[in-house]
């Protein structure tokens, strides 16, 4: 296949790199594969693109080097590994595009070591993208690129490829990398508190597809609900992101915050939640498994429950009891996040609109922004937010009469109690 767009190289085939480097070889571009698995290759190759043995020959003569593995642990070898690395092998004047998921610090570390090299010409973009695997496939991800303004514009055709939002984040690199981070906070909470909320459902002998149904009309919604609670009722449908990922992403950003002296409860709350799951063998599964850690020995009750002749006659929660607890939990949540968005000096208005486009976004995030963002953030400058407590304590009360275990429920009642006392 002939290409008119320049030659690239795509490190990390993985369930979203795979899409993206698809993608880009379907739009034209000159797409060279590599990953450590080599039937991602293959499968690349069988479609028409190329693929290389080792990461030096995927550099060799490519205008772009895309890194989509893992981890900074994946990266810093396959950039900089004295016989393998790919930075001594770019041409001159080649740009890296750190697509992965990584801490700002490392992006700073990327840098040095470009230099330490010999390799102060290749040219450095910080790019982290959010969206799944679906949209990674048909080019409509939203990116968080920061860098230099010649840089990030000598990359546009690429960046733009891969996007349906594309966000240029002001400051210089690592801007991309602490935005995504602060957007993670909304996913890593909101996610796991997906499998909270369904797993009292089920717990309480409610019907979880119509309980389902009724809350992802109403004020407890969130992206991550809408999109991962589907995969709970229904196991065989394709998988979204394993735990690990969301794990790695977590914990991230609580090591970022502790270099930065800053309190995440809620984050800390999520984080050991995703921990335990990795610790029990379940790191490779989807991330709505977290239901097993709310329903031990019961794992299928969600599903059972979702027929109405299965569900057992309901106890005394109700479905606004759940939504109480969701909203409660994205509030705390929200309020956490953009007091940390601030401190790291990212515009606040950017990432309102970046979380109400991606897989952050809830109802609550949307309704309450503008009356928090006048009150710095804090939980008591939302006028409602005394009643959100109050119905918030009594759903919390309601599931400990019934022995259920709750993390982000109690997380955030706790939080409300420090910040309206």
């Amino acid at each position: 296949m002939s290409s008119t767009e320049p030659k690239v190289a795509f490190a990390g085939l993985g369930a979203m790199g795979y899409g993206m480097a698809s993608h880009l070889f379907k739009s034209g571009f000159d797409v060279i594969g590599y990953d450590v698995y080599h039937p991602a290759m293959e499968r690349l190759v069988a479609e028409g693109g190329k693929s290389a043995s080792n990461p030096p020959d995927a550099a060799r003569g490519v205008e772009f080097f895309i890194c989509m593995v893992a981890n900074s642990l994946q990266a810093q070898p396959l950039l900089f590994h004295p016989n393998t690395g790919a930075a001594r092998a770019l041409p001159q004047n080649a740009t890296i595009l750190m697509c992965s998921t990584v801490a700002p610090a490392y992006i700073d570390d990327v840098r040095r070591c470009l230099h330490d090299v010999g390799r102060p010409d290749i040219r450095l973009i910080d790019s982290p993208v959010s969206g799944g695997t679906a949209r990674a496939a048909n080019g409509t991800l939203s990116i968080f690129s920061s860098g230099d303004d010649s840089d990030l514009a000598n990359a546009r055709s690429i960046l733009e490829c891969l996007s349906g939002k594309l966000y240029q984040i002001p400051g210089g690199l690592g801007g991309g990398s602490k935005t995504k981070m602060i957007h993670q906070i909304f996913a890593g909470i909101n996610i796991a508190m997906a499998s909270e909320a369904m797993g009292l459902i089920a717990a309480a002998g409610m019907n979880t597809q119509e309980a389902f149904d009724e809350l992802r009309r109403g004020e407890g919604w969130s992206w991550s609900f809408d999109d991962r609670v589907p995969h709970m009722l229904d196991p065989s449908l394709p998988p979204y992101s394993a735990v690990t990922i969301i794990a790695k992403d977590v914990g991230i950003i609580t090591s970022t915050a502790r270099d930065f002296k800053f309190p995440l409860s809620m984050t800390s709350t999520a984080e050991q939640l995703y921990l335990t799951a990795i610790s029990a063998g379940w790191g490779k599964e989807d991330d709505c498994i977290l239901t097993r850690l709310y329903l031990p020995g019961r794992p299928d009750l969600i599903i059972q429950n979702a027929k109405a002749n299965n569900a057992a006659q309901p106890t005394i929660l109700t479905v606004d009891d759940i939504k109480d607890l969701m909203v409660g939990v994205h509030l705390a949540g929200m309020a956490e996040a953009m007091l940390f968005c601030e401190h790291l000096g990212i515009d606040t208005n950017l990432m309102y609109d970046i979380v109400s486009n991606a897989a952050g976004a809830s109802a609550i995030f949307s309704k309450t922004f503008a009356e928090m963002q006048k009150g710095n953030w804090e939980l008591r400058s939302f006028s409602g937010a005394e009643k959100i407590r109050d119905r918030l304590m009594r759903a919390v009360a309601k599931a400990y009469e019934i022995r259920y275990p709750l993390h982000l429920s109690s997380a955030a009642l706790q939080e409300f109690h420090r910040q309206l006392r």
